[in-house]
């Protein structure tokens, strides 16, 4: 397995109820990791808040193979399977879905999203392409992006949508564009009149 690494701080919740108060604080160093195995990539992921724990989302995501970007070590992060046959992935990011038409939709502070970069997630038995993970739900003062709501900017206000920072996705797009030797991210925007 492929890994390397650049050094950068890392939006890491201390607390659920913290998290859910004041977002994330840049608290602890981290390293980007490019891994190159089975991942769920949730970035336009829908999600739905859980029953009972406010603070989490089930999150719906695509199982996709290859290169993608960890704030964990990639070992850490290998998918397996258990003596029932379930399959464990990781989330992590990736430009897979630039490919497939998707654009970032940039939505306003204060608006709930779902932070689901390095969770643990389970891939669908009945279809291997998708998985189901459990996320952080996060309130942010900073905008924040998603590559789901179809460029629907009224859906920022409705939806859990899985997203990050803008200043965290900024800082996965530099890594991710050096690290697979690109010219300039892939990145499509919406164009919100």
């Amino acid at each position: 397995m492929k890994q390397l690494k650049i050094g950068f701080y890392y939006c890491f919740p201390t607390a659920a109820v913290l998290l859910i108060a004041f977002g994330c604080e840049w608290t602890k160093k981290e390293t980007m990791e490019l891994c190159t195995h089975s991942y769920a990539l949730c970035t336009s992921a829908r999600c739905v808040p859980q029953p009972g724990n406010p603070s989490k989302a089930i999150c719906f995501c695509d199982v996709e193979e290859g290169g993608s970007m960890a704030t964990t070590p990639c070992d850490r992060l290998q998918p397996s399977t258990d003596a029932n046959g379930i399959r464990t992935v990781y989330s992590t990011f990736s430009f897979k879905q630039f490919v497939q038409g998707k654009r970032v939709l940039k939505c306003p502070g204060g608006t709930p999203w779902t932070w689901c970069l390095n969770k643990r997630c389970t891939v669908d038995p009945s279809d291997s392409t998708k998985a189901i993970c459990i996320c952080d739900v996060v309130r942010t003062a900073e905008d924040w992006i998603t590559f789901g709501g179809e460029c629907d900017s009224s859906t920022c206000k409705t939806a859990y949508w899985s997203g990050a920072t803008l200043s965290d996705f900024n800082k996965g797009n530099v890594f991710m564009v050096r690290k697979l030797g690109l010219d300039q991210p892939p990145v499509k925007w919406c164009q919100i009149e």
